[in-house]
């Protein structure tokens, strides 16, 4: 079998052609079961959503789908992802387990948003929050309507950023979120449910509660992009985000250093494992140029984020130089998307955000 990504496409839609749907005159690919078939090295990811009257059959179209795509040479790993616009429900046990081998995941829609895209750090202290903010910002500029979810639940830094720290969420009739708006942003943050200073000490399945329930029981309304910035690291609550929710694709961060490499490693081999687009990588705290001589100083040594992109062939989407005045615009509440958007980072951001939605878009 050919290693290109459309050859092996072509395969995997040829053998799914050939599964009937049970009840029609079709089958599952132009029936619209197969809603997208991702390949990656040998691994192939196929999101399904199966029409509501089908419960009985799913598990057993589930195993011929992972049989017949298994069956083609060159091929390692199925994994179905199982998409559905409403709260997964139990499945049904009549509905039967798909076939060995196949990893099967729940992927939903959040009512009224288009696009999500995922901000991630393989660690902490990279600068991640800032660009999370300020993609938002600049998505907003380009006149999408816009949300920033702050996932990062340890440190939730999004209220000081936006200067929002004494706003607190209000709940509806129907028990339903309203975010918070400021600058014509829809955000919400653990961050505003917090007193001063007060340690979230919380167990995994309680922290992935609370960020399903910021995904699916916020009012977002209708929104362009919702941008997701999620905590440092690849860990439980990571995967649970974007295994949750249908991704555009994920944003890495990363620092200059050459040991970077190996976070922004980590953090793309979560999303091509969890069949999530990599939009791109960005080197935060590249150089600090000095406001008398316009001279930049390498702070750190080596250009890992613009090396990662490379060695993994993904976009990079631009150096952002260390300013003063992006620390103290974060601190005061007005990011530099808002006070200075034609300053170093804002035209960084700018550009970087062109790439974003001119890949989504080509998606």
């Amino acid at each position: 079998m050919s290693s290109d990504k459309s050859v092996v496409v072509a395969a995997v839609n040829q053998v799914l052609e050939e599964i009937p749907l049970p009840g029609t005159p079709t089958n599952i690919v132009k029936s619209g079961v197969i809603q997208r078939v991702i390949v990656q090295q040998g691994e192939v990811t196929i999101v399904v959503q199966f029409p509501a009257g089908l419960t009985t059959q799913q598990g057993s179209i589930s195993e011929q789908i992972e049989e017949r795509v298994r069956a083609i040479d060159g091929i390692e790993k199925v994994t179905l992802l199982h998409r559905s616009e409403a709260p997964a429900k139990p499945q049904d046990p009549a509905a039967g387990a798909p076939g060995p081998g196949a990893s099967v995941v729940g992927v939903q829609d959040i009512p009224g948003v288009t696009h999500v895209i995922a901000v991630a750090s393989g660690k902490g202290g990279v600068g991640k929050s800032t660009v999370a903010v300020n993609l938002a910002l600049a998505l907003l500029a380009r006149g999408m309507k816009t949300g920033l979810l702050d996932a990062d639940v340890y440190g939730p830094s999004t209220p000081k950023m936006l200067g929002t720290e004494d706003a607190r969420p209000r709940a509806t009739e129907k028990e339903t979120i309203l975010p918070i708006e400021v600058h014509g942003l829809k955000t919400m943050s653990i961050g505003y449910m917090l007193e001063d200073d007060s340690p979230v000490i919380w167990r995994g399945p309680m922290v992935t509660g609370l960020l399903r329930q910021f995904l699916f029981q916020v009012e977002w309304g209708q929104l362009d992009y919702l941008v997701l910035d999620l905590p440092p690291g690849t860990g439980d609550a990571q995967l649970t985000l974007v295994q949750s929710i249908s991704l555009a694709g994920g944003v890495i961060v990363t620092t200059p250093q050459d040991v970077a490499l190996l976070d922004v490693q980590r953090g793309i081999q979560m999303f091509q494992r969890t069949s999530v687009p990599i939009l791109g990588v960005l080197e935060n705290m590249s150089g600090f140029e000095c406001a008398s001589c316009g001279q930049i100083t390498e702070i750190f040594r080596g250009g890992g984020g613009e090396d990662a992109a490379k060695r993994y062939q993904v976009p990079f989407l631009g150096k952002i130089p260390l300013e003063p005045s992006t620390a103290l615009s974060g601190d005061s509440g007005q990011p530099v998307m808002l006070t200075q958007p034609g300053g170093a980072l804002g035209s960084v951001m700018t550009s970087a955000c062109e790439k974003i939605v001119e890949l989504v878009s080509a998606r």
